[in-house]
């Protein structure tokens, strides 16, 4: 009997360990959301420019913000964004790599004069958001001009299209569970249009009725039965009437329906026929934070929650329902405005200004609790009919790059738009950065794109020439020769996959890869383009054919001007230190040849006063070989050859041959020298007066490629009219007056800055985007005018 009790006790014991050993759906729900975001970093980028359009012969001023995806806050991983222009073929017409420091990033691009006019997009990225997608890659559309070629810019005619898309409240209709279908209608342009509808089921009864909004968004109530199919006949105005299918409805399934509550509360109905033992569970976050984990009894046909509206984060909320095998059922979306918002004035001294006259303005900034705010902004001031703002950093990091698609105006729906609106863009847009089948597997993603957290990586491949098939275990030397060169080196994987990590390499070179053509002489070398071969859907806008031509004139004028009398200082670089050292750093020996003897041959120089190296000559072929202080005699193969930077793959023969009288110096390493993967017996590093390999031939093999590295700063050109200036008699057309990427308030949340008018009377805006350390966002807008002098 007392063996039968402890057997009972003991499987008892091991029922109860079991159980707490096995987490609940909602349990491993929270784990296994909390270690996705552990393992999926994702950023997020904004791009602030100094107009909306532009003309061909403009130039975009742009600086980058790029945040962490879930909070907003600056980042400083990626150290290198990828900016291109599209045209509406998605071919780049522009490209540039953009350096990133502490989440932020500033350039120029000028826009070729040839450029036709059309529809552009401005897109945006990290070579870490390739990764994920790119729908997530920032966009901005840019309707760019050229008024110097014969275009013709009427209106394109298209036939007359209608198109309406519906979306049913939680995803599915489901018979008998009354559900909020949302629509969202288009015309061949993708623009809104008025029509007015009525919803018929198979019998041809009338259910539902509904029509045109301001935004083409809507939404309506059905009540969806089994066995039933319903269509949707519009009418759009002055147009003939069209017929379309509503989605399938579910014999069984189940719904979420939300209402915001005037107790702040949310109101979660949760609805469902699944006829499904268990419990349901419903799991709401708002960005990394997980707000609640609900369990709901799946015998119950409804179930009424509340959530408090304070407990939820700014931006967009996902509530998820979960049957009790841990499959997602259904999702609804909730947007809460963000209320940790800069606020942000600006003033000016004045509101009228005369020609050329000094603009003094000032920028205060406050938190959301009223307390000086110190964040880092850009200000632009430019011509008001070129600088509207489809929308500001705050629409854009909390509300457009959270869903898909375009959604014009972005700014309405932050300041103006009701909670119905609101609601009906999220149900209408619905997008997640994630898949839930991937969060509840712990499915670890691999990652084909590196994060650049030190400089740009140039990446490629390298395969056979004979059989094209990969080279494993290869060591390739990748050269930006001249005088101040750059070296790098990487080892190919089992994919022949090949990455040199650079540093501090900026502008346009001419690249050099190759392999040590003594051990391999058949393999092939490919650079790849680090450029995104992807595209979002549903980004691009329909080209303004017919815009204000009494704006175009003078800004077409203006831009002559400028390009004529101001190339000089439109796209002036800003001098960076440059950097001499080399990757050996501080040579063991220099010798400068113009010190010496100058002699015909470098056999000659090697052997009269370069005692460190030893010149062999056997039979047609020279060795040359480095004096090791550590062993205290030559090294028993050749150092390591350098020519402005080029690897040299031989044992003397082209140092040797070169011309010593078109050489500058020569530095030598003499010990042992660790590279990455290699080790080099010294180093023997010639240089020439020119930085062009003295005129050495580079073997077949080698693959030369033109590459762009970073863009250099570029400084925006903004006179000053104080006292006497050489320029005052100089036309200033300048359109865009004032542009600064890289403001800092001080810690009492002031700024000041000045600057001074131009030639061009008219309205100008200032625009303001700011970026606190804490993910704070803010923009502001005001408005000066330019007269002439009575």
């Amino acid at each position: 009997m007392k063996n039968l009790l402890a057997l009972f006790l003991l499987l008892g014991t091991l029922a109860l360990s079991n159980a707490k050993a096995q987490p609940t759906t909602a349990e491993k729900l929270t784990n296994s959301f909390n270690k996705y975001l552990e393992r999926n970093f994702n950023e997020k980028i904004y791009i602030h420019t100094d107009k909306d359009n532009y003309l061909a012969g403009e130039i975009i001023w742009f600086n980058i913000y790029n945040t962490e995806a879930y909070t907003n806050r600056p980042v400083n991983l990626s150290k290198v964004a990828y900016m291109e222009v599209l045209d509406a073929q998605n071919k780049a017409a522009l490209q540039v790599k953009v350096n990133l420091k502490d989440g932020q990033g500033n350039g120029a691009l000028y826009l070729p004069i040839n450029l036709p006019s059309g529809s552009y997009v401005l897109r945006c990225y990290t070579s870490w958001m390739k990764n994920f997608g790119a729908e997530y890659y920032f966009h901005k559309n840019l309707n760019i001009y050229n008024t110097l070629k014969e275009e013709r810019l009427e209106q394109e005619v298209k036939p007359k299209a209608y198109a309406i898309q519906f979306f049913p409240e939680g995803g599915n209709l489901v018979a008998g569970i009354k559900c909020k279908v949302a629509f969202k209608v288009a015309d061949e342009n993708g623009e809104n249009f008025p029509f007015k509808a009525v919803v018929f089921n198979k019998e041809n009864d009338s259910i539902a009725s509904f029509s045109s909004t301001k935004t083409g968004i809507g939404s309506f109530y059905l009540s969806p039965q089994n066995k039933q199919s319903y269509r949707a006949v519009i009418k759009p105005l002055n147009a003939s009437a069209f017929t379309v299918l509503l989605p399938h409805v579910f014999e069984i399934g189940a719904a979420i329906a939300l209402k915001t509550e005037a107790s702040a509360n949310i109101s979660v109905a949760i609805k469902s026929n699944l006829q499904q033992q268990g419990l349901l569970t419903l799991f709401v976050h708002s960005g990394k934070k997980v707000v609640a984990v609900k369990k709901i009894d799946a015998g119950k046909p409804e179930s009424n929650l509340s959530i408090p509206l304070d407990s939820l984060g700014n931006g967009i909320a996902h509530f998820t329902l979960f049957d009790p095998n841990g499959k997602a059922l259904c999702e609804r979306l909730f947007f809460k405005k963000p209320t940790n918002l800069l606020n942000i004035s600006v003033r000016t001294d004045k509101e009228n200004y005369t020609l050329r006259e000094q603009v003094r303005l000032q920028v205060n900034q406050e938190n959301g609790f009223g307390l000086p705010a110190s964040s880092k902004f850009s200000v632009s001031v430019s011509k008001a009919d070129t600088a509207f703002s489809y929308d500001d950093i705050v629409a854009s990091l909390w509300l457009t790059s959270e869903l898909k698609g375009r959604i014009k105006n972005a700014n309405w729906y932050l300041n103006e738009a009701s909670a119905e609106d609101l609601d009906n863009l999220m149900l209408t847009h619905g997008w997640r950065r994630f898949k839930w089948e991937d969060v509840i597997q712990e499915k670890e993603q691999q990652f084909k794109y590196l994060p650049e957290v030190e400089g740009h990586i140039i990446s490629g491949k390298i395969t056979s020439a004979l059989s094209n098939a990969p080279i494993a275990n290869t060591k390739v030397f990748l050269s930006v020769p001249g005088r101040n060169y750059q070296l790098y080196t990487s080892s190919s994987n089992s994919k022949g996959e090949i990455n040199f990590y650079t540093k501090n390499f900026y502008g346009g070179n001419e690249i050099i890869t190759q392999t040590d053509l003594r051990t391999d002489s058949l393999s092939h070398i490919e650079i790849n383009t680090p450029y995104s071969d992807l595209f979002a859907d549903g980004i691009k806008e329909t080209f303004n054919r017919n815009p204000n031509r009494d704006d175009l004139l003078p800004r077409s004028v203006a831009m002559q001007v400028n390009n004529a009398y101001f190339s000089n200082y439109l796209l002036k670089k800003t001098l960076r230190p440059a950097d001499t050292s080399f990757f050996y750093g501080s040579p063991d020996k220099v010798y400068r040849l113009d010190d010496y003897v100058r002699f015909t041959t470098m056999e000659e120089v090697l052997r009269e006063y370069v005692p460190e190296v030893m010149v062999l000559h056997r039979k047609k072929n020279y060795q040359l070989t480095v004096f090791d202080p550590k062993v205290n005699g030559f090294n028993s193969t050749a150092p390591f050859f350098l020519l402005d930077g080029v690897p040299v793959f031989d044992d003397g023969n082209t140092v040797i041959n070169t011309d010593p009288r078109k050489l500058q110096r020569m530095e030598i390493i003499d010990e042992t020298y660790l590279y990455g993967r290699n080790s080099f017996a010294g180093i023997l590093s010639l240089h020439s007066y020119k930085g062009d390999m003295a005129g050495y031939q580079l073997p077949r093999q080698a693959l030369v490629t033109d590459y762009e590295g970073l863009q250099d700063s570029r400084e925006f050109y903004s006179p000053m009219y104080s006292g006497d200036n050489n320029n005052s008699h100089l036309p200033d057309y300048r359109t865009t007056l004032f542009w600064s990427p890289s403001q800092q308030a001080a810690q009492d949340g002031n700024s000041q800055l000045s600057f001074y008018t131009s030639d061009q009377e008219g309205l100008y805006q200032i625009n303001i985007q700011a970026m606190s350390n804490n993910g704070e966002l803010g923009s502001a807008t005001a408005f000066l005018k330019v007269f002439k002098k009575q």
